[in-house]
């Protein structure tokens, strides 16, 4: 699986790379849109639901930046 990542392009952390976030219980969340309910998905199922038209919560631990929803066209290194 490649690796996916987006950057951030507003606010304060504007550039930061961020990646998917894996939550406590090793999942990750995808949603159609901020404020539906999320999916609870494995890593090796989160470029199907990209495709699909799903964006991914998407974090940088090391600075600091929370975890957000990324739309599928900001995501990079989905395969075509």
């Amino acid at each position: 699986m490649p690796h996916l990542y987006a950057i951030v392009e507003r606010g304060q952390n504007r550039g930061i790379h961020v990646t998917p976030h894996k939550y406590a219980n090793g999942k990750y969340h995808v949603a159609k849109k901020k404020g539906d309910r999320p999916v609870e998905v494995d890593l090796d199922e989160i470029e199907s639901y990209i495709k699909r038209g799903f964006g991914v919560r998407m974090s940088n631990k090391l600075k600091r930046h929370p975890p957000g929803l990324f739309r599928p066209i900001s995501i990079r290194g989905v395969t075509p």
